[in-house]
């Protein structure tokens, strides 16, 4: 009776503490822009839309592009063509500022320019703003829309009594 006990009281005390790892995992997927772009500076990438993730917590999606994460402002000299992974907004903010999963779905295939905050490390990734898409109009899928044109305030995100 003594062992039953002790191994059904592991059993619970183990499933106790598998439930919480589990729980934990999305906390620790969640991420801060500053760890991951540099909010500072704004990229222009021209290229060819190949992949769109319209999902929460944030749209992602694909650009190939002949222009590098070591030099965004000129084309790579081999002629490398590079992945560049994109994220937005939540799907709910972006659809806010009108924008539609059919507004970067339909360019597929289809050359875009993206303005974006660059990945930091020297990763092909950015925060993305807006996508000019194939038929000529500017889309927002990012922080653009809090802050109008030109880089966000430094210090947008820090307590201004603190």
């Amino acid at each position: 009776m003594r062992r039953q006990l002790s191994v059904a009281i592991v059993a619970n005390l183990s499933l106790l503490v598998m439930s919480s790892l589990l729980l934990a995992i999305p906390v620790f997927a969640h991420h801060g822009f500053q760890f991951e772009f540099d909010g500072s500076k704004y990229i222009y990438i021209t290229g060819t839309l190949t992949k769109v993730e319209w999902e929460n917590p944030h749209i992602y999606f694909n650009v190939e592009s002949k222009v590098g994460p070591q030099d965004p402002s000129a084309p790579d000299p081999a002629g490398k063509v590079t992945s560049w992974r994109f994220e937005g907004s939540s799907v709910s903010l972006v659809q806010r500022t009108g924008t539609r999963r059919t507004d970067l779905v339909d360019s597929i295939g289809k050359t875009v320019t993206v303005r974006a905050c660059p990945g930091k490390g020297g990763l092909p990734k950015g925060a993305a703003e807006t996508v000019k898409v194939s038929d000529d109009r500017e889309v927002v899928v990012g922080r653009k829309r809090y802050y109008g044109e030109g880089p966000a305030p430094a210090d947008i995100d820090k307590d201004p009594v603190n």
